[in-house]
């Protein structure tokens, strides 16, 4: 009889291909944990990412295409104490591990056969984070010389590294780098990790590398992090604080963040879930401060005397229907920058409306509606030639027309509309991410 004693490469691919969802790719993944198949024979991830192999996730790029990408750790090993992590020292379980040479190997096989265009590699710190950065290293430069490989690679950073010659080395390899933030202070940093320095370990590192990529021509152009939302009970205006600080000293290209969902043995196991819609509304807000140019001021009416967003509106929308002084606008008359403040109008249709503008005036409401304007949302709060709406009528919008999900009801409310393509769930479609 043969006994396996020792997983190969494709069981390792299988675990550690799974155990990397927990690094957040696409604001448009799911955050419940769970596991489904889709109907089309492609697998779903943990976070909702469709994967059509395992260790491959297609990524959602910025202009909307997808780009497959094969998303491993290369330990889930790790000594770390983080309170709400599968990969920490808490969870007793089984651990894997590649050797550098059989993933730089794997990889280079993927990419010949076309499963793979890009690589998205972290890892658990084993040992130390600069002796865990150095095999991570290992693994791209393998995959850089010896296959010469010249695309996309996403690299981890260790939190902690502080040799700046793996620094140096991580953004000349890199094409995008991120350290996980995790929370957005050192105090609550502390309440889920004794063992992470936030300063020393992770804004020194970030503001090391937004230097580096500064002075240096090629390698990594971009920054990124990820924010575990709600373990160490942080309000959403401490989240906003952060995240403007990361794109304004930092130079970062995305913040993502991942609603808390609590893992067995780890000492925040009873601590309650983060309702996947506060994900959402952080992922808003992100976008308002950054493509929509909102200032604090502007967005400090989305949020409660706590510090909290409402969850049963966007936050554009609240902000809107409160701006008696603003609203309605003048469709024909209006700047760009007011008529991004419109809700239901987006930084295209505005484009649109811009440019029609210098031909003809706007007269109807079909116009705005093949310019891409979402006229529900948006014909409160705006006025042409036949539509004046008074600010009154801002005011009566009912904002929450439905009970906001409680937590331990989600997944019953994905289940009971996936069958509609969740078009209509409560949840935001995006965030849904039940259908195939």
């Amino acid at each position: 009889m043969l006994i396996k004693s020792t997983p190969d490469v494709y069981e390792k691919l299988r675990h550690l291909g799974g155990m990397a969802t927990d690094d957040i790719l696409s604001p448009a993944e799911r955050s419940d944990g769970t596991t489904r198949p889709s109907g089309g024979g492609e697998r779903v991830g943990p976070r909702g990412g469709v994967t059509p192999h395992a260790g491959v996730y297609k990524a959602a790029m910025p202009n909307g295409k997808r780009i497959s990408l094969m998303r491993v750790m290369f330990t889930d090993h790790c000594i770390m104490d983080c309170h709400y992590c599968p990969n920490s020292h808490w969870v007793p379980r089984r651990r894997y591990g590649f050797k550098v040479d059989e993933l730089a190997r794997l990889f280079n096989e993927m990419h010949q056969r076309h499963m793979g265009d890009g690589l998205f590699l972290s890892s658990g710190i084993f040992k130390n984070p600069n002796a865990t950065q150095e095999r991570l290293l290992d693994v791209v430069d393998a995959v850089r010389s010896r296959y010469g490989f010249r695309g996309y690679v996403h690299l981890k950073v260790m939190p902690g590294t502080n040799d700046d010659s793996l620094l140096e080395a991580s953004q000349r390899l890199g094409a995008r780098l991120s350290i996980n933030i995790e929370s957005p202070s050192a105090e609550h940093l502390r309440k889920v990790s004794k063992m992470k320095d936030f300063d020393k370990g992770i804004i020194e590192p970030m503001g090391r590398i937004s230097d580096l990529m500064q002075e240096r021509y090629g390698g990594a152009v971009g920054q990124a992090t990820q924010m575990v939302v709600g373990a160490a009970d942080e309000s959403d205006w401490d989240i906003y604080n952060r995240m403007t600080s990361l794109y304004g000293n930092y130079g970062f290209k995305r913040v993502y963040y991942s609603a808390f969902r609590p893992v067995r043995h780890t000492p925040l196991e009873e601590h309650p879930a983060t309702p996947p819609v506060r994900e959402h509304r952080l992922y808003q807000l992100d976008w308002l401060s950054r493509i929509y140019g909102y200032d604090s001021e502007e967005l400090r009416p989305a949020f409660d005397t706590s510090g909290f967003l409402e969850l049963r509106a966007d936050p554009k929308m609240m902000i809107a229907v409160n701006d008696f002084e603003r609203f309605p606008v003048d469709v024909n008359r209006a700047s760009e920058r007011d008529l991004l403040r419109v809700p239901g109008v987006g930084p295209l249709a505005a484009s649109r409306i811009m440019r029609q503008r210098g031909e003809h005036s706007i007269t109807r409401p079909q116009e705005l509606q093949a310019m891409g304007v979402v006229l529900k949302r948006a014909m409160p709060f705006l006025r042409f030639p036949g539509h004046k709406p008074s600010p009154a009528r801002q005011g009566e919008l009912d904002l929450f027309p439905d009970p906001t999900p409680t937590p331990s009801r989600t997944m019953d409310l994905h289940a009971a509309h996936a069958a509609s393509g969740c078009a209509t769930c409560p949840l935001n479609p995006g965030t849904c991410g039940m259908a195939a």
